[in-house]
């Protein structure tokens, strides 16, 4: 390991120096992905659990280009998947009930596929029977689909339910809310912003959701492997993210005692100045 992604470069990082050191080290913190689990009392759980990792890491790397690019809605956008991945990981590691929910659910969402399919589209008799009879099931009590309020219920992170909802509803799907974001209003006119900026607080909001979330889902994975390996960088990199939420949380309650309403800029300090 060279001193670069040492704890004293991970001491002086901001946000986007942060996530680009956990990118870059997760799989050290983690050891090989593809690594072997047929010798694992419950293969399937540990598989479930890798891919779980893989998804968020994948995700990781997507938004770190989204930052570099200063695509900022589809940054807050992608971040949700990043939040969903650390619900669903800490659910694998702490509740035994979490792959036959996951299994229900992925059945319940092609029974419902099926049925869509039978009312739009014209298939032979023969394949009509065939997906009836998936569609109808082998007398197996009615799938339920995933819930993710219950899934997270218990949860040693409330936050991650509360802007998973969050951003849900301000950014990923299509509402009042999310569709109000492009009008950009001056004082002659009303343009539409294709990527409109996120104001300071969201974007606190969202990177530290994605720093935490990643910190989760490898924190889960290490404890259920009981890996110790990079334990220093691996500390270092939580205490280093304490350090930064504190000084954001204490910067927007300063603003909010002057009355600083929030602003959409380039200003929120997620680099150094």
């Amino acid at each position: 390991m060279t001193d670069t992604y040492g704890p004293p470069a991970i001491e002086d990082a901001d946000w986007v120096d942060w996530l680009v050191i956990f990118n870059e080290r997760a799989r050290d913190f983690i050891g090989e992905i593809a690594q072997e689990t047929a010798g694992s009392e419950d293969p399937r759980a540990l598989s479930a659990k890798f891919a779980i990792a893989a998804r968020a890491l994948t995700l990781i790397r997507s938004v770190l280009v989204l930052l570099q690019n200063e695509e900022q809605l589809a940054f807050r956008i992608m971040a949700r998947g990043i939040i969903e991945c650390a619900m669903h990981m800490e659910s694998a590691c702490t509740t035994a009930e979490y792959l036959p929910i996951l299994y229900d659910d992925d059945k319940a969402s092609r029974i419902s596929r099926g049925k869509l399919l039978q009312k739009t589209t014209e298939l032979s008799e023969e394949a009509n029977r065939e997906l009836q009879q998936f569609v109808m099931g082998d007398g197996e009590n009615k799938r339920k689909s995933l819930n993710i309020g219950e899934l997270s219920k218990g949860s040693n992170f409330p936050r991650f339910q509360l802007f998973y909802r969050q951003i849900s509803a301000d950014a990923e799907h299509v509402t009042w809310t999310s569709l109000c974001r492009h009008p950009q209003e001056t004082y002659d006119r009303v343009s539409l912003a294709l990527d409109p900026q996120l104001e300071d607080e969201e974007m606190f909001d969202t990177i530290s959701l994605i720093a935490l979330a990643g910190m989760t889902v490898v924190l889960h994975l290490r404890h259920s492997l009981e890996i110790t390996a990079n334990e220093v960088q691996f500390s270092a990199l939580g205490r280093r993210y304490i350090e930064l939420y504190r000084d954001g949380v204490a910067e927007f309650r300063e603003r909010h005692k002057d009355g600083d309403p929030g602003t959409r800029s380039e200003d929120f300090p997620i680099r150094k100045r």
